[in-house]
């Protein structure tokens, strides 16, 4: 069943395009992933996914009944009421479809936000009102779930009780949105299915880790040691201390080590497509 659809949406801030043209759907039971660069138009579409914005044009359609749970990338609003008062207060708003009590309780034992709960919400660090707000937007049980960059400034133990949580509720009929930028590709398996928004077009990827290249950016520095054969067959920029590769995903990460155990500084990455 289709949750929403998206029909040649197009979106324009103060002239530019932010995306154009996307069409899209999200059913029960998928995990959606959207890919792209920061300033790509992830955050623009969520927001009208959300019906946060109104597009230019096109046409969003969305299922009767449609209950969202939406974690922006950040959250403009200023929390003071404690994480436990917080996160009840948006239980009770959400009726008899929330979570029950002890479920909550679970939920924030899980995520790590036990030692917490008697803290104000802005006085939190990003990591963990980054958890706060994952747990809003999960604690009325939403059959739509929306999250931008949801895995930024957590670990890996946390990131994979996230995608737990994430995988209960698309196994139990909801569907879910995860906009994100590089993202380790351990958690590939978790997606069913794929999407890459690059110049303002979202192009849904077959094969992920044929399809998606990665331009890793480095500097030298004074350690550095001379690339060894199975590296430089990846270089397309040498100039002066600044060496870019161009690699599949599939072993960008194995590349990173590499590249850092040879001492050249990781400058970042950006999404390519072949």
């Amino acid at each position: 069943m289709e949750l929403l659809t998206a029909k040649d949406l197009s979106l324009q801030n103060e002239g530019y395009f932010a995306f154009k043209h996307v069409t899209f759907s999200l059913y029960q039971n998928e995990i959606a992933y959207i890919l792209g660069d920061n300033g790509s138009g992830k955050t623009q579409f969520l927001d009208t996914l959300a019906s946060l914005k109104s597009p230019d044009s096109g046409k969003l359609e969305i299922a009767p009944k449609a209950r969202f749970g939406y974690l922006p990338q950040i959250d403009p609003e200023i929390i003071t009421k404690p994480v436990k008062k917080y996160l009840r207060d948006i239980q009770k708003l959400s009726g008899d479809l929330a979570v029950r009590d002890s479920q909550l309780k679970e939920l924030i034992t899980y995520m790590g936000m036990a030692p917490y709960l008697d803290r104000s919400v802005r006085q939190l660090s990003l990591g963990l009102k980054q958890r706060v707000g994952f747990l809003a937007a999960v604690v009325g049980h939403p059959n739509i779930l929306l999250l931008d960059e949801p895995f930024s400034f957590q670990n890996s133990e946390i990131i994979t009780n996230m995608l737990d949580i994430i995988k209960d509720l698309r196994d139990n009929n909801s569907g879910v949105v995860i906009a994100s930028t590089v993202q380790d590709d351990s958690v590939v398996n978790y997606f069913d299915s794929n999407y890459l928004l690059k110049d303002n077009k979202l192009t849904k990827i077959t094969d992920r880790n044929m399809s998606v290249h990665y331009m890793l950016i480095f500097t030298v520095t004074k350690k550095t040691m001379a690339l060894p054969g199975d590296i430089s067959r990846y270089l397309s920029v040498n100039i002066d201390n600044l060496i870019e590769l161009k690699v599949p995903m599939k072993i960008k990460d194995s590349i990173i080590k590499e590249m850092l155990e040879l001492n050249y500084n990781f400058e970042g990455a950006r999404v390519l497509e072949n």
